[in-house]
């Protein structure tokens, strides 16, 4: 795979570089900052670009778009970075912590048509969800209306529709499908 590099510490993307080749992989190009990303990207051709996400001059979220195949890397697990790698179209989230095995896991998966979004496990309460917040979640999944929700869990459709907003903005999803997909991923609910 076609892999290009962007992380502000030269010691990272060597490393990465490094375990990527020996793993049969080609780097096209590495990058220290945002900028330098932008730029080289209208030039290299990677199948899969894996980036930080905090560089010195921005986030390494803004270059994440569905079009490419993109890892997140961070050194911390932010729930919004996850949320918001997630809704741009990341393919995996992985914590620098992670073996480097992991990640070379990922890389040969990301090429799979059949793969979907991995990130690691949070604990159950991440995105402050409430209680109630939670119980409509967990049912949120079964495409049951807001109407059938509302008698299963004794409420108002009103009052369902209201916790499905606050699930939604606090999981950064916009649709009910968006809101399934961050929770599975999350260990929110399962399937």
């Amino acid at each position: 795979m076609l892999i290009f590099l962007v992380d502000d510490h030269e010691l990272i993307r060597e490393g990465l570089s490094q375990a990527l080749r020996s793993a049969g992989h080609n780097i096209v190009g590495q990058a220290a900052s945002l900028a330098d990303a932008k730029v080289q990207l209208t030039f290299a051709q990677p199948e899969l670009i894996i980036v930080d996400v905090q560089l010195p001059d921005g986030s390494g979220l803004d270059l994440v778009h569905p079009a490419m195949k993109f890892i997140v890397l961070t050194i911390g697990d932010d729930p919004l970075s996850l949320s918001e790698a997630h809704k741009r179209g990341a393919s995996a989230y992985v914590l620098k912590g992670e073996p480097i095995s992991h990640l070379l896991n990922i890389v040969d998966q990301v090429g799979d048509s059949t793969y979907h979004f991995a990130a690691p496990a949070m604990p159950n309460n991440r995105f402050d969800l409430t209680q109630r917040e939670l119980d409509v979640l967990h049912i949120l999944q079964t495409g049951w209306s807001s109407k059938e929700m509302a008698a299963h869990l004794f409420l108002s459709e009103a009052t369902v529709k209201t916790h499905l907003s606050s699930i939604y903005r606090k999981l950064g999803a916009s649709n009910r499908t968006q809101a399934v997909v961050i929770a599975l991923s999350n260990h929110l609910i399962a399937e």
